[in-house]
């Protein structure tokens, strides 16, 4: 069974049967990822496409970008594909293979970007359906695995972002170091002023040295979408 057509300005996101749909913290990432310069990029955990959609449509002004995307998920690999050949960017996107580790030992090829939305949760009891349990448990992309394929993958100057709740922020932040990843950005996002924060948006690099943290509210104290928001995502949302 086929879900909706998640519509953005400029593409469209088919949601696929038994791929994890559209949400803020895909929308978030794509929108907030460190894109300057970057002309290898890489989607790990892509789902639909939806990140690795908005980081072409952020670099189309760039010649020569190429785009990766992979996921464990074959149907997820099917529906990104799909995707990739419905946008104006079809050209400069591509999937690759299935885990990010596997891809870091066979791929041979340097990153400027690595962005991921990765399952998070942690669940005593697993989904018996397979795409439910890749797109949600952290079993299928833990913070280990993320950081060793970023290691391997990353260029000298590359980056790795990534979305995440606090408590995986922080093994990715603590473990990164010791994988000579130091955090050098951080947005905390809270649902509005006064709200407990509910993900972190962290940036990983080679060096230490330059950092920038910020907060990010979704909605006002009124319930309609803050300022902050409207302008990250205004080229994307309708």
């Amino acid at each position: 069974m086929e879900h909706t057509v998640f519509r953005c300005r400029r593409f469209c996101v088919r949601q696929c049967a038994g791929v994890h749909p559209v949400g803020t913290d895909g929308l978030l990432l794509g929108a907030w990822a460190d894109v300057t310069g970057a002309k290898r990029l890489l989607d790990a955990g892509t789902g639909t496409g939806l990140v690795a959609l908005m980081l072409a449509q952020r670099t189309e002004h760039l010649e020569g970008v190429q785009i990766c995307a992979v996921d464990t998920s074959a149907a997820a690999r099917a529906c990104a594909a799909d995707n990739f050949c419905g946008s104006p960017w079809a050209d400069r996107l591509q999937v690759g293979g299935g885990a990010v580790e596997r891809y870091a030992e066979e791929a041979g090829a340097h990153y400027d970007l690595i962005a991921s939305n990765p399952p998070f949760y942690v669940e005593a009891t697993l989904s018996p359906l397979d795409w439910r349990r890749q797109s949600r448990s952290a079993r299928s992309l833990g913070a280990e695995v993320l950081l060793l394929a970023a290691s391997a993958l990353l260029k000298p100057s590359g980056r790795l972002c990534v979305i995440a709740p606090p408590l995986y922020g922080r093994q990715l932040v603590e473990r990164g170091a010791v994988c000579g990843l130091y955090l050098t950005r951080l947005t905390e996002v809270c649902p509005r002023p006064g709200g407990a924060v509910e993900r972190w948006l962290v940036q990983l690099e080679r060096s230490p040295y330059a950092f920038e943290r910020s907060r990010l509210y979704l909605y006002t104290s009124e319930g309609i979408s803050s300022p902050e928001y409207r302008a990250l995502t205004k080229d994307f949302l309708l």
